[in-house]
């Protein structure tokens, strides 16, 4: 791949990153530009018949086309929307001053292209693309073709005609020829040019005559020509001037469009430059925040598996009794809340023997001797409660003697 091609197909990578199948439009692009040479790529701005504007891809250039035996150039332009595949290219023929659009079936006189591959388009989008539409065009135009000749108000003198160009050579049947140098007195000016180099693609492409007027067919070039080619190119070139000034303003908006984008692209490689500390910084902040991150992450793990431990040991140990549940941390802990316990039951006894009393269910003698029974097994436990709770620590005294008990 050269240079160009390869700058070429950056650009255009560029350019349809808008468009919302890019790579559908860029391979297709890319397929009709390696198809069509004198094909190029471009953006401009495309206005619609209901009068919006929207910035697309346009392919332009000379379409080449054979006709009744001989090659032609028609200058075209394809316009990709940015619904493509599903929305078919505007296509669109751009005769230059010296033609005139040919209305038809497959021809307005504004010069859009009306062929029948563009009518179906929308009915079988899936398997239409650029290449085939170019394909169509030729051999519509080769068929028919959409510009013809524009007339002459002057008539010219009958001169010898030059031969026929080749198919990328512009016709100059319709104008006098370039006068034959003279390389000594002596020489028949009736020798022939050899074919001059193919123009430029902005240069008028050939034309066939408007059906009924007449046209000079082609002369074959004579062998014996002894004119040197470089100086038949200078003469053609002396003599069509325009040619000079289309290849002059092509280039001058070349080099414009060039020099913009290389503007744009030092603009671009300033903006990268100075983004880069505030990138580097950034990207510093964040690493510092994925160091936290995994930090508190590891954290949070080690206490999710201390977790499922303790959940997996309970497991294990299954339910407590119903005992168990109330204990305390130590052996005297323990005897306390026994003796506390058993402080209550005797006193809630000594309450329910006076009920009976009084209901006369037993009798004096048994509830006196009872209750001093009870009585002095219940100062015995509260006399060692008060010692228990005298040997704990003031720090670790977690239940004192009831009022009542002292």
């Amino acid at each position: 791949m050269s240079k160009s091609e390869s700058l070429t197909q950056k650009w255009l990578r560029q350019n349809v990153q808008t468009y919302p199948n890019n790579d559908l439009v860029y391979a297709h692009t890319d397929a009709v530009l390696a198809r069509h040479p004198t094909i190029r790529p471009k953006t401009d701005v495309y206005t619609y018949d209901d009068g919006r504007t929207q910035l697309l891809l346009c392919l332009h250039g000379l379409l080449p086309i054979v006709f009744r035996g001989a090659s032609y150039n028609i200058p075209i332009a394809v316009w990709v929307p940015r619904e493509y595949p599903r929305s078919p290219p505007l296509a669109y023929v751009v005769p230059t001053s010296d033609m005139l659009v040919r209305p038809g079936p497959g021809m307005d006189t504004s010069g859009r292209c009306l062929i029948d591959y563009l009518r179906n388009w929308e009915r079988k989008c899936e398997g239409c693309s650029l290449v085939a539409l170019f394909d169509a065009m030729q051999d519509a135009f080769s068929r028919q073709p959409p510009v013809y000749a524009k007339p002459k108000d002057v008539t010219t003198p009958q001169q010898p005609q030059p031969s026929r160009p080749s198919s990328s050579a512009p016709d100059y049947s319709a104008r006098p020829p370039p006068p034959l140098p003279q390389r000594h007195p002596s020489t028949e000016p009736t020798v022939q040019h050899t074919p001059s180099p193919a123009p430029p693609p902005n240069g008028p492409p050939p034309l066939p005559a408007k059906p009924g007027s007449s046209a000079t067919g082609p002369i074959a070039p004579s062998r014996s020509a002894s004119v040197p080619v470089p100086q038949a190119a200078a003469n053609v070139r002396a003599d069509n001037p325009a040619i000079l000034s289309n290849i002059s303003s092509e280039l001058a908006s070349l080099s414009q469009a060039m020099a913009l984008d290389a503007e744009r692209l030092r603009a671009n490689q300033a903006d990268l430059l100075a983004g880069e500390p505030a990138i580097r910084d950034e990207m510093a902040r964040l690493e510092a925040v994925r160091d936290v991150c995994r930090g508190v992450a590891a954290r949070l793990e080690q206490v999710v598996a201390a977790g499922e431990r303790n959940v997996a040991e309970l497991r294990r140990k299954g339910d407590p009794e119903v005992d168990e549940l109330v204990c305390s941390t130590t052996i005297v802990y323990n005897q306390l809340v026994n003796l506390v316990a058993e402080d209550n039951a005797i006193e809630d006894t000594i309450y329910h023997l006076h009920r009976a009393l009084n209901a006369g269910r037993i009798d004096l003698e048994r509830f006196l001797r009872t209750t001093r029974m009870l009585a002095e097994e219940q100062f015995m436990k509260r006399a060692l409660i008060e010692k228990i709770q005298a040997g704990i620590p003031l720090g670790d005294s977690t239940w004192s003697v009831p009022s009542d008990m002292r």
